[in-house]
């Protein structure tokens, strides 16, 4: 050996730099995506493919209506000008009712089924299995890890839920109130309002805190789903009870006579709708009669039948008790236009749940053992 060999220094035992932009993401962000890598694929692949179905089953729609003049002619207003058109309205709906019915319910069961099967199992997965102590032996913070495992979710939920969003509500004006899908003849019914606008978001990114923050606390998957499955359906049913905190309803009123059913019935010859005259498409609340002490009676409908001389017939014994002191109609009623405040009411406290859940997460965190 010479002695140039000796002197010379020993080579570097660094790892080399790593090459630039080799990888976007790092540490445990990168990890939680590909560990969560199947789920997001697809969930991507299942969003893709809904939003491509209602984009054809809308088209295929759209056209039929325009090819058929049929555009203002549906199931909630049918003015006279239709009635030379009624069997092509009918076969639009013989045509599409069943596909309209099965795509809506799909719609409806996607923030739930994610919850249930991409976010409850997310976290008690790790604490089943034990792999969590891995990571947290590894130099990570607890906090770290959970924004990590739960940040992935939610950001994908998000970016999804948006474009969702966009593409259903266009799918449900297409077709709200074109055929006789319960739930999709009006506005405020719960199918259309659950399928578009910043609801669907809003119960998506709810589903995925819900599910995870159970699965936290539960630690089994299966019992977390079992749990998840419960808590959705009672959040749903709170979050859709609130969705007019900021828009109060409306009152119509007018003058009635009323009377109790005459003994001759050949007498009451017609029906016609209370004569308050709210807005068409307004979501109803109630309807009744007051009396000249302020007394309200309410009735089943607003269809009342009527003698010859417009006197209305009293449908109920509460309102035949009162008829002589009956003086107006009443209608209290949500207007169109509160359609978006709707959304976004429904949709605020959704966020504000979730936000609530995450910090409750990052809360629980630091007591698991």
């Amino acid at each position: 050996m010479s002695t140039t060999d000796l002197a010379s220094p020993p080579p570097s035992l660094s790892p080399p730099p790593p090459a630039a932009g080799r990888r976007i993401l790092r540490g445990t962000v990168w990890l939680s995506v590909r560990q969560e890598r199947t789920p997001l694929l697809v969930c991507g692949v299942v969003l893709l493919a809904v939003c491509a179905w209602l984009l054809f089953l809308g088209t295929r729609i759209g056209d039929y209506v325009d090819t058929q003049h049929i555009q203002n002619c549906n199931v909630v207003h049918f003015p006279a000008e239709c009635e030379q058109v009624t069997s092509r309205a009918i076969e639009l709906d013989t045509r599409w009712l069943t596909w309209v019915l099965i795509t809506g319910w799909f719609l409806v069961a996607l923030p739930p089924a994610l919850g249930l099967f991409v976010a409850a199992p997310l976290l008690a997965r790790e604490f089943e299995s034990g792999t969590y102590g891995l990571a947290w032996t590894q130099s990570v913070s607890r906090q770290r890890w959970l924004a990590a495992r739960l940040g992935v979710p939610l950001v994908a939920t998000l970016v999804g839920s948006c474009l969702l969003a966009v593409v259903s509500t266009w799918w449900v004006g297409q077709i709200q109130g074109r055929f006789a899908v319960p739930g999709y003849y009006h506005w405020f019914t719960w199918l259309s309002r659950a399928t578009s606008g910043p609801s669907v978001v809003g119960f998506s990114l709810l589903g995925v805190a819900l599910g995870a923050a159970v699965g936290l606390v539960v630690r089994r998957v299966v019992a977390s789903i079992v749990v998840t499955a419960a808590l959705t359906a009672v959040v749903r049913v709170a979050v859709d009870a609130s969705r007019y905190l900021l828009t109060p309803a409306r009152e119509a009123v007018a003058d009635i006579r009323m009377a109790a059913l005459p003994a001759d019935h050949q007498l009451v010859f017609s029906s016609s709708h209370l004569p308050t005259s709210t807005p068409i498409e307004s979501d109803i609340v109630e309807n009744g009669l007051l009396t000249s002490d302020g007394q309200r009676i309410p009735l089943p409908g607003d269809w009342l039948s009527r003698m010859p001389d417009g006197t209305g017939v009293c449908p109920t014994d509460e309102c035949s008790a009162h008829q002589d002191t009956i003086v107006q109609a009443y209608a209290t009623y949500h207007p169109p236009a509160a359609e978006w405040a709707m959304h976004w009411t429904q949709s605020g406290v959704c966020l504000a749940v979730t936000a609530l859940l995450v910090l409750f997460c990052a809360f629980w965190i630091r007591r698991v053992r």
